[in-house]
């Protein structure tokens, strides 16, 4: 073999250990999840970064992965966080992050989606819109959306309260807000006053009557113990909180193909498992809050109050020019354009129209 060959043999063999050492680099990701307390984190998203994604690598891709609420964070800056470098992997709730951008805001408009079904077809359709404004904002991309279990409201009454009730029910009592659109609906659909409350100060603000009804997740409302403070759950879903996981594009543009798709394949799993776990958590919440059967502890004995079919007339009209009507007025002002993105992907499937 002449010493030509055997140099060009050398050389292929070294650019070969190269590219072989490279798709087996080890990497320790930062990631941050959502709130240590809460089911999404204690159930899916610590257990996906501190077991089940090192096991499926041979332990080569690892993580520092805590809750944001370990990291002394609220929610609101999660996503700055990711672009700045901070993380790597972030996940987060669009609602906590919509204030830099009323178009995700448009992802989960409150009251708009009535089951769960119907909430995974929104998602999917919108997926595009959000990945733009991710990468046009945070420089980033979306890797999964899932979803927390059905908002309600819970509430603080009086024995007396009638069990079924319509809107006027609801006028001058104080609400916690949680976002630009939860606002727009206890303003306009229900006549009440939104206070804005951290998730952890309403309970307290319950006991005290600071509040007469909170707006959360039944099983997050559960998890928290707002039944110790509250006497009534109303049995109308507002929606559900819809929820991300996302990457800084350096953090996933350093990693050789074999790894995107290894954690790509390993998020997809993790994706169906958690809108598997919401349609069995609505149940778990919805009745650990009342009488039971509750895996999870001891039940709330709220009582369940309805919205009559006058009520539920009034609330659909409602949210059509309070919410979504405000929304894009919001929107077109900030981001030209977005109510007909809107109109094209979601509100086919929901059956609104979103006009300014």
């Amino acid at each position: 073999m002449t010493g030509l060959k055997i140099g060009a043999l050398g050389a292929a063999l070294a650019a070969g250990l190269a590219l072989s050492a490279s798709a087996q680099e080890s990497h320790n990701f930062a990631v941050v999840g959502t709130w240590g307390g809460l089911a999404p984190w204690q159930d899916h998203e610590g257990p996906f970064w501190n077991q089940t994604l090192p096991e499926a690598s041979g332990g080569r891709l690892t993580a520092t992965a805590r809750p944001l609420t370990e990291l002394g964070m609220d929610g609101t800056t999660v996503m700055r966080e990711l672009r700045s470098g901070a993380f790597d992997f972030a996940h987060g709730v669009f609602l906590y992050v919509a204030a830099d951008s009323p178009v995700i805001e448009g992802a989960d408009l409150v009251g708009v989606t009535p089951d769960l079904a119907t909430f995974h077809q929104v998602m999917e359709a919108y997926r595009p819109v959000l990945e733009g404004e991710f990468q046009r904002l945070f420089n980033s991309h979306i890797l999964m959306l899932y979803a927390w279990p059905q908002t309600h409201l819970i509430c603080r009454f009086p024995a007396d309260t009638p069990d079924q009730v319509d809107l006027s029910f609801f006028e001058g009592l104080k609400i916690r807000s949680f976002g630009a659109s939860a606002t727009d609906f206890i303003t306009h659909s229900l006549n009440a006053v939104p206070v804005a409350v951290a998730f952890g100060e309403v309970l307290p603000s319950l006991e005290r009557g600071a509040l007469d009804c909170g707006a959360t997740g039944v099983l997050s409302a559960y998890s928290a113990s707002w039944q110790q403070g509250t006497t009534t759950d109303l049995q109308v879903a507002l929606g559900y909180t819809a929820s991300f996981l996302a990457v800084n594009n350096d953090s996933w543009n350093a990693l050789s193909d074999e790894d995107r798709s290894l954690i790509e394949t390993q998020v997809a799993a993790l994706e169906t498992e958690m809108w598997d776990a919401t349609a069995r958590d609505d149940t778990d919440g919805i009745n650990c809050l009342a009488d039971g059967p509750c895996p999870r502890g001891e039940p709330g004995h709220l009582r369940q109050m309805t919205m009559s079919q006058a009520g539920m007339e009034q609330l659909r009209a409602s949210i059509e020019s309070g919410v979504i009507g405000t929304w894009a007025q919001r929107c077109e002002e900030r981001s030209p354009g977005c109510a007909e993105a809107w109109n094209t992907t979601i509100g086919p499937i929901v059956g609104y129209t979103a006009t300014p």
